[in-house]
């Protein structure tokens, strides 16, 4: 089965949403000067994307065009609001999940959903992820890089790992639009460029060393983007591990927290996917295509099956097992 596990969906009723004192939150749909719909966020304008985003019928034809068997959805970081006040966060996602859940119901052989919650507060986040994992039927959860700035080394976050451990569910980790160094990036859309690889590889960090797998040994992290900047500075950390004490957290090295992570194959390099694999393995890297937006693959099979750098078992494992594995849908 060829799952895209990195797949965004807003459901068409929850742009605009309100807080109680009426503010907006999230993006909202407006139109270029054609008369075509758009996302706007912030100020920012993507598009015309608004069908592919929330048109599950659409999307269905974009999948059948690649060969795409299912896709993972969940929630454009866009929609993600950690900075409101939690109990209208809470609403927002509960909003969200019903309506991932809705369409995972309505094309079960198609989708499953990953679910959203309000980080803002860990108890309804719990909370939150347990209704959307026992009642929804979602079979991951997402989270942002960092939780309004905060690390996810947090000790606070922990009750939240425990949960995700005990509900054996992934947790993917998708940038956060709150980027590092953004004052220094407002050019030439750096925030993508280099903020959201950036975000990737401090999150990353967090969690190793901030022990957060040693405390947490059977919890599964997906990160998405290959891993942002994280691949290429492995060695880097293994170094600062081995020469500077206060890199000495954990009783085993980084590289050996960093194998026992995901990553999905957004890397826009062949040489560096390759690198990756051979890194961690061919079985902890999964597909996805970061659909609809611009800076995703949107040929993200064909990425993989062309790519000279990979031998024919690691595009098979990729391509058929290793998504379907970690999303415990192998059997």
């Amino acid at each position: 089965m060829r799952i895209d596990l990195h797949s965004h969906f807003i459901p068409r009723d929850c742009f605009d949403l309100t807080d109680a004192a009426g503010h907006d939150h999230g993006p909202s749909i407006g139109r270029d000067a054609s008369g075509r719909e758009v996302l706007i966020d912030n100020g920012k304008s993507y598009g015309p994307i608004v069908k592919q985003i929330c048109d599950p019928k659409r999307r269905l034809q974009d999948m059948d065009s690649i060969g795409l068997d299912m896709q993972a959805i969940s929630i454009s970081p866009t929609s993600i609001s950690y900075e409101i006040d939690a109990e209208q966060g809470l609403r927002f996602c509960q909003l969200q999940n019903n309506g991932i859940a809705e369409v995972v119901k309505a094309y079960p052989d198609r989708f499953i959903g990953m679910a959203t919650v309000p980080m803002q507060d860990v108890d309804k986040a719990i909370c939150e992820l347990e209704r959307a994992v026992d009642e929804l039927g979602l079979v991951a959860v997402e989270i942002t890089s960092n939780i309004n700035g905060k690390n996810l080394d947090e000790t606070d976050l922990w009750p939240f790992y425990e949960k995700a451990q005990g509900l054996d569910i992934p947790i993917y980790v998708h940038p956060s639009l709150n980027i590092a160094g953004a004052d220094r990036l407002k050019r030439y859309w750096l925030t993508n460029l280099i903020g959201a690889p950036l975000e990737t590889s401090i999150a990353i960090t967090s969690i190793i060393f901030g022990g957060i797998l040693q405390q947490f040994p059977r919890l599964k992290f997906l990160f998405s983007h290959a891993g942002g900047c994280a691949p290429f500075i492995i060695g880097r950390w293994e170094h600062g591990y081995k020469s500077i004490p206060e890199c000495k957290t954990t009783p085993q090295s980084p590289l050996e927290y960093f194998r026992l992570l995901y990553f999905d194959t957004i890397s826009h390099c062949g040489t560096a996917l390759e690198y990756l694999i051979k890194t961690v393995g061919a079985e902890k890297i999964v597909l996805g295509s970061d659909y609809p937006f611009a800076m995703g693959d949107a040929s993200c099979i064909s990425s993989v099956l062309d790519n000279d750098e990979l031998s024919s078992r690691s595009k098979e494992i990729i391509l058929e097992h290793s998504g379907t594995k970690l999303l415990k849908l192998d059997g």
